[in-house]
């Protein structure tokens, strides 16, 4: 009787710790909560273009890349099937490695 007792009691208590647990969690709906970052993200830190689909706008909103050089990737993307790494603009005419790298950061390959 002693071990049921204390086997109950002990079921009790972890039963008692998850829920407590769980309902002790601070939601981020709490007044306090702050976000791990203080500032707010830039749009510039957040879009990025899939290489493979991008329209001309899409490609013309990256710095650098102008109404001619969207044409040249989408002509190259059309010709050959589009692009399996970022570093093979460096193929399209009128794209130097400099502007490869200044643009990495603007660019994904997607599936």
């Amino acid at each position: 009787m002693k071990k049921a007792l204390m086997a109950a009691v002990c079921c009790a208590a972890a039963l008692a710790i998850l829920v407590g647990g769980y309902l002790c969690y601070a939601p981020y709906w709490q007044p306090g909560y702050a976000p791990v970052s203080p500032e707010p993200l830039s749009t510039e830190e957040v879009f990025r273009v899939d290489l493979n689909r991008a329209t001309a706008a899409e490609l013309q909103s990256i710095p650098g890349i102008g109404e001619g050089t969207a044409r040249a990737i989408l002509d190259y993307r059309d010709d050959f099937g589009g692009f399996i790494i970022v570093d093979q603009l460096i193929l399209v005419e009128g794209i130097s490695m400099d502007d490869v790298n200044a643009w990495r950061e603007y660019l994904y390959i997607g599936e």
